[in-house]
Order: C-alpha cells, then sequence, then structure tokens
C-alpha cells in the first residue's frame, strides 16, 4: 500500500454505522455488509474507535478488557472475518488504542483496589487527600477534568484518592511503571501480530505527569493543568521507547498520535522521522476557533470567528510543519467534533457547496486526511432535546456550565447543542427508509430527520452529488504527487475570505482556490499568473484561471498547470 502520506483515512464509529442484527446498535457484521460502500469511495484505510470491551461509560474509551471485543459489537470471530475480508479488498484496518487511562472495571484497576499493598496500586496515580481546617477529607490538589468537576476519585477503602482526567470511570495510568508499558505493548504486539496496519493513540501526549503532581493555575479554584499534563520531555521518551520495543518491530506500522492541545513545536517532535515516535498527529486549533482558553465549552468567545482567521489557523499550521520536518493526519470532523459542513460551511442553502469545498480543503492539504462517516454525503449537526444527549462529556459539561459558570439552563443547553459529540454519533444515513436505513430495531440514539434527503442512496443516483465529488477528489489525490507529499505555498495570504495555494512536487503543481464565507468574493492570483492553469474539479462550474477571480459563497476550484 506503500507509504502512509498516500493513505486515505476512512473513520468509523461503529456504534452508529450499521446494525446487522436489529438491537439498534452498530456492529462488525454491519461495517463488514458495507465494505463494498467504503470501497467505492477510494479509501485504502480504516480507522475503527474503539471496539474492546467496555462499561461504555464513554462510548469506549473506558476499556474494561483490551483482548475483548464489546459484545455489542460482536465476537472477535467477526472482527477476524471483517480484517480478512478487508485485506483481501486492499483496505487495511487501524484500531484505536487507549493508552492514558483503562476503565475502573479493568483487572488491573480492580487489583489496585484491594489493598494499599496491592502491586497494581502502582499501575496507576494514588494519592494521599489533604485536610482541610474542619478536618474534612479533599482531593490532593485542584486539577480539573477535562469533563468538567474535579480529576480525583475518592478510593473508597482508604485516604487516598485516584486520578480521571477524563470521565470519573477512566483512571489514569502511571506510565512511569515499567510494567505498565510493558502491559501496553503486549496489547500492541496482539493486534499487529493479528494483522492491523497501526494504531490511533487516544491522547498520548498526556500519559507523562508532572511529578509531585503540583497545582494547575494559581492553585486556588479548579483548573485543568495543562502545564502539567500535556506533551511533557517523558511523555516523548515514553512514545520513543514504544517505537524502539514495539513499531520498529513491525513492517510498515501506521501511527497517528492524538495531540490534545499540542503547540507546533511539539508535533514536529513526535512526528519528524528522525525522531523514531510517530507518523503523523492531528491538531485541534482549527477546531478550537471560536472558542475560550477552556476549550470546546468555553463559550466566552461567543464562537465567533471569521473565514481569515480559519485560513490564517491553516497556514500557520501547514508551513510551520512543512518546515518543522513533521507530518499533519488532517481532518475537519470526526467522533468527538460536530459535523464539519454545521461548523465550518453552511448546513442550509449551501449545504451541498460548502460541503465539496471543505473536502476540496481536506484532500488537497499537505498531511494525509481522514473522513468520518457521513461526511461524504454532508451529513448535518442534529437538533438534539436534553433528552436525545447520549455523550458523558454533553451531560455533566450541561451541569458544570450552570454550577461553576452561573449560566441560566437555556443558555447552557445552547452551549451544549452548539458543540456536543452527540452531532457526530447520530446513525448513519444509508436510505430514507425508516431510521435512515442503519437499523431495523429501535436506534439507540437519535436519528436526523433530514434523512429524508440526506442519504447515501439518494447521493449515488443524484448528479453532481457531493458523494461522487469525493471519489473524483479521492481519485485525484491517489494519482497526484504533488497533492501528496508536494510543499504547500500559499498564495494571496492577505485575502480576507478566499485561501488560495499551490501544491508542487517537481514539475507537479496544482492550485487551490475556496473562498471560506458565504458571501460573494474575490482572489488575486497575480503571483502565479505565469502558470498555465487548467480547471480540474469545481464546485460550480469549471471556469479557466483569472489573475483575478469571481468567487461564488463557498466556491472550491481546483486547477492544475
Amino acid at each position: 500500500m506503500g507509504n502512509f502520506k498516500h493513505r486515505i483515512v476512512y473513520q468509523i464509529w461503529p456504534r452508529s454505522f450499521k446494525d446487522s442484527n436489529g438491537d439498534g446498535i452498530g456492529d462488525l457484521q454491519g461495517i463488514i455488509g458495507k465494505l463494498d460502500y467504503i470501497k467505492s469511495l477510494g479509501v485504502d484505510t480504516i480507522w475503527l474507535s474503539p471496539i474492546y470491551a467496555t462499561g461504555n461509560k464513554d462510548y469506549g474509551y473506558d476499556i474494561d478488557d483490551y483482548y475483548k471485543i464489546n459484545p455489542e459489537f460482536g465476537s472477535m470471530e467477526d472482527f477476524d472475518e471483517l480484517l480478512h475480508k478487508s485485506k483481501n479488498m486492499g483496505i487495511d484496518i487501524v484500531m484505536d488504542l487507549v493508552a492514558n487511562h483503562t476503565s475502573d472495571q479493568h483487572s488491573w484497576f480492580q487489583e489496585a483496589l484491594k489493598s494499599k499493598d496491592s502491586p497494581y496500586r502502582n499501575y496507576y496515580i494514588f494519592k494521599q487527600g489533604k485536610r482541610n481546617k474542619k478536618r474534612e477529607l479533599l482531593p490532593p490538589n485542584n486539577w480539573l477534568s477535562a469533563f468538567g468537576g474535579s480529576a480525583w476519585q475518592k478510593d473508597p477503602n482508604s485516604d487516598e484518592f485516584y486520578l480521571t482526567l477524563f470521565t470519573p470511570n477512566q483512571c489514569d495510568l502511571n506510565w512511569k511503571n515499567e510494567k505498565v508499558r510493558e502491559g501496553i505493548y503486549e496489547i500492541m504486539r496482539f493486534w499487529l501480530d493479528k494483522g492491523i496496519l497501526g494504531f490511533r493513540m487516544d491522547v498520548i501526549n498526556t500519559i507523562a505527569k508532572k511529578d509531585g503532581l503540583p497545582p494547575a493555575g494559581k492553585g486556588k479554584k479548579l483548573d485543568f493543568p495543562f502545564e502539567h499534563i500535556v506533551s511533557l520531555p517523558k511523555s516523548h521518551e515514553y512514545v520513543k521507547e514504544m517505537h524502539e520495543k514495539v513499531l520498529s518491530q513491525y513492517e510498515d506500522v501506521f501511527t497517528v498520535g492524538e495531540g490534545m492541545v499540542t503547540s507546533l513545536e511539539d508535533l514536529n517532535a513526535y512526528t519528524r522521522p528522525e525522531e523514531k515516535k510517530l507518523q503523523m498527529m492531528f491538531q485541534f486549533d482549527v477546531h478550537l476557533i471560536g472558542c475560550g482558553p477552556l476549550g470546546k465549552f468555553d463559550f466566552r468567545k461567543g464562537y465567533r470567528w471569521t473565514p481569515k482567521e480559519l485560513k490564517d489557523l491553516i497556514i500557520h499550521w501547514q508551513t510551520g510543519v512543512e518546515k518543522g520536518g513533521g507530518w499533519l493526519g488532517n481532518f475537519l470532523s470526526n467522533h468527538d467534533q460536530p459535523r464539519q459542513v454545521s461548523r465550518f460551511g453552511h448546513d442550509g442553502a449551501f449545504r451541498r457547496k460548502s460541503a465539496k469545498s471543505l473536502a476540496l480543503l481536506n484532500f488537497t492539504l499537505r498531511g494525509t486526511p481522514f473522513l468520518y462517516q457521513g461526511e461524504e454525503i454532508g451529513m448535518t449537526n442534529c437538533h438534539l432535546k436534553e433528552e436525545d444527549w447520549r455523550d458523558f462529556e454533553a451531560i455533566n459539561d450541561y451541569r458544570v456550565l450552570q454550577e461553576m459558570m452561573h449560566l441560566p439552563k437555556p443558555l447552557a443547553r445552547k452551549v451544549i447543542q452548539k458543540m456536543t459529540r452527540d452531532h457526530a454519533r447520530t446513525p448513519m444515513q444509508w436510505s430514507e427508509e425508516k431510521n435512515a436505513g442503519f437499523t431495523t430495531g429501535t436506534p439507540w440514539m437519535k436519528v436526523n430527520p433530514n434523512c429524508s434527503y440526506i442519504n447515501v442512496e439518494k447521493e449515488m443516483k443524484r448528479e453532481n452529488s457531493i458523494l461522487s465529488f469525493y471519489k473524483k477528489l479521492i481519485e485525484i489525490r491517489k494519482s497526484s504527487e504533488a497533492l501528496s507529499t508536494g510543499s504547500f505555498v500559499p498564495v494571496d495570504t492577505e485575502n480576507k475570505k478566499v485561501l488560495s495555494y499551490l501544491r508542487q512536487k517537481g514539475e507537479d503543481t496544482y492550485l487551490i482556490v475556496i473562498n471560506l464565507s458565504g458571501s460573494l468574493a474575490e482572489a488575486n492570483l497575480m503571483d502565479v499568473s505565469a502558470y498555465n492553469f487548467k480547471p480540474v474539479l469545481c464546485t460550480y462550474d469549471a471556469l479557466p484561471f483569472m489573475p483575478s477571480m469571481k468567487l461564488q459563497p463557498y466556491e472550491g476550484r481546483l486547477y492544475k498547470v
């Protein structure tokens, strides 16, 4: 399959992809039944969100047993069948590796709870609580969890607390303990020996914690400990060791790290080939545009942003990673983000146009493109009432917004509705049949009512569909060295609405021009007017190249010399 830079990855969130047995939950046989569809897109790699045994407190990211398949999804035989069938079609499987924490039901943690002297106690991060003037027992420090509330849970049998930086059921592992590291490496070998291609590594840049676990921020009220957990020198060392002991022992292993609030410098240090750590990493600055410093439910900027801000962020990362010798995994939506057409485009009148332009953007940037189930038909955010919410993060942050931020209920609801991960998790829209053809039973979560006109079946029949645009785009990307590995050269950088850039490798040169706004715009391309450009793929009509170009709302054009 060649180099990781040439791959195109399709992410599946199994619970919402396709249900084969009518219990309302997507499963492995459902994925097997849709392999022809996935193949028809032109992708060569599937990233499966976690399918391991879990209590579903964080839908699979709280793992009870890394060697077992979640029975809701099927059996290990089903997994082996999926692996075998996809391989035969030229599609490789990438699994999710959750190495920062296990669930509180994992055998290691269950053993750790038995006594302070258990050897497994040191597999996690336990710390003595503090007593206040009233002699009440309080958590060891003021660390805030990523999902709101204290990051510490009280051990029922002692005066100690254990660290849970995500949900209260996800217990952070102690990576200082060599046995923990070896335990994770064993899990990796088990799956690689089965024949998977590699891993997407969940919050891999937070596996090291600062010695002594000092207070966060000013140390008074609850605060997220960014400076004590994000990309510490130790986490770089651990990932290097993982490469040495596991990844380098296999041929052509695919690795992508999820870099929580990672910096440009760190991303490059994780992904430069000579560092021997990871092949690529995701960054989230683009996804946090319009959010306050505490992340996506920090509403203090009102989620307002301009096309110019988005453009500047993209250029900053594209040029900075190229200069720094690193590599990006590019994505505009995934299981944790709102739907891209609702977030960065327009999910009303310009839905089809903006869906195509966002695709054009994602597939022509420097880095490996990831697409998420449903984006190829322009799926949108869904209006979800409180009783429709399924995500722990949304439910918990709704409470936190009211308690800590003193937001009135209607406003708190609005903030959650804007950014909840549930948007990405509504079932895949296959047809206009009942439940969008996702299940014959009762779906585990609300199906977006717009499935009557946004679905795969309709897209397949429609002329100039979003789906056919994706297929063409993927084909162009795969046939071009410039688009896969070429350099990124921004053009007309001061333009407030239009993002334009060249992708070049040797003689191979492409020009990409995208109006990121919902109004008419003009691109000034005098700097590249000496090239003989011909239109290759356009979201409106294929118009000839002009040094000064008028663009319709969300119009995107791809030219080639």
